[in-house]
């Protein structure tokens, strides 16, 4: 089978901005449901709308095709636990021992790890120092965005822990998708969904009971809209990306989520960012700019 043609800078940065434009808007979405939902109920409902908006959009278009093989199995698996249910029960506990900006500074580490892993599991990928350059400068526009508390923030030894294992999940997954570079990335969009729902659900029942699913249409409405516009469409998309660019450059989606979030929150909540978030987020695009360069 011929391999995808590599992206141009262009298309890589519009796939880059789309997708971290999506996965960033959860957060003031996840804001909205976080009072009146435990997180592992959000975590299944959200899995639950993601992965029936994916096979139905397969269905529809007739892409609908059943894996097979034993290798398309076990990729799912491997996916699905790296990228779903271990980093969602991890963030879920963690966050009862730390603040959410300490939290959100660990796990902002994901491309650095992918992009030093990279430099062995992908040496004909990397190459010159633009790349780490560019994720070095990143992870300072977070560190500028989130400001003193990421560092002054109180949190437990533990917690951190979790969060820096999500981050570590998080990379193992995406360095795991570049590596098998699946014929079919659906399956994995798919498969991964579905694990995380099968042990979601589970989980949800055992500490919440059904009562954590008895929640008003408004809230109903923001789990469709994070399964849908926040987990299904950009994971396609991301999933994708990495059949067609390096892994590095693909996990610089996480840098530039905050700045989504910022945004999003700006015109919906009325949250305007300070001046140092601003300054932050042009660090962020300037290290992406710098690390995507040809």
């Amino acid at each position: 089978m011929t391999a995808p043609a590599p992206l141009t800078r262009s298309e890589l940065w519009l796939r880059l901005v789309v997708i971290a434009g999506l996965w960033g808007a959860c957060f003031p979405l996840l804001r909205h449901v976080a009072p009146l939902m435990p997180p592992m109920a959000v975590a299944t409902v959200r899995a639950a709308f993601s992965g029936s908006a994916v096979i139905l959009f397969l269905l529809v278009s007739g892409r609908l095709r059943w894996p097979r093989g034993r290798a398309i199995w076990g990729h799912i698996l491997v996916v699905g636990t790296l990228n779903g249910w271990v980093p969602n029960l991890l963030t879920a506990t963690a966050m009862g021992g730390i603040e959410s900006a300490p939290a959100a500074l660990i796990q902002s580490i994901s491309p650095l790890l992918v992009g030093t892993a990279s430099l062995v599991l992908f040496r004909e990928e990397v190459r010159g120092r633009g790349l780490f350059l560019g994720l070095a400068l990143g992870l300072l526009g977070i560190g500028i965005i989130l400001g003193p508390r990421a560092v002054s923030g109180e949190a437990g030894l533990g917690a951190a822990l979790m969060m820096l294992a999500t981050a570590t999940s998080y990379a193992s997954g995406t360095l795991y998708v570049r590596w098998v570079r699946p014929e079919v990335p659906e399956h994995l969009v798919v498969g991964q969904q579905v694990v995380a729902f099968a042990v979601a659900l589970p989980a949800a029942l055992l500490v919440n009971g059904t009562a954590a699913f008895v929640q008003p249409g408004d809230v109903w409405l923001v789990l469709l809209l994070l399964g849908v516009l926040g987990s299904a469409v950009p994971l396609s998309l991301f999933i994708v990306l990495l059949t067609r660019a390096p892994a590095a450059k693909a996990s610089l989606v996480g840098y530039l989520q905050p700045v989504s979030a910022a945004t999003v929150a700006a015109l919906w909540l009325g949250e305007l960012p300070a001046p140092h978030v601003l300054a932050g987020g042009a660090v962020v695009l300037a290290g992406v700019w710098l690390a995507t360069r040809r």
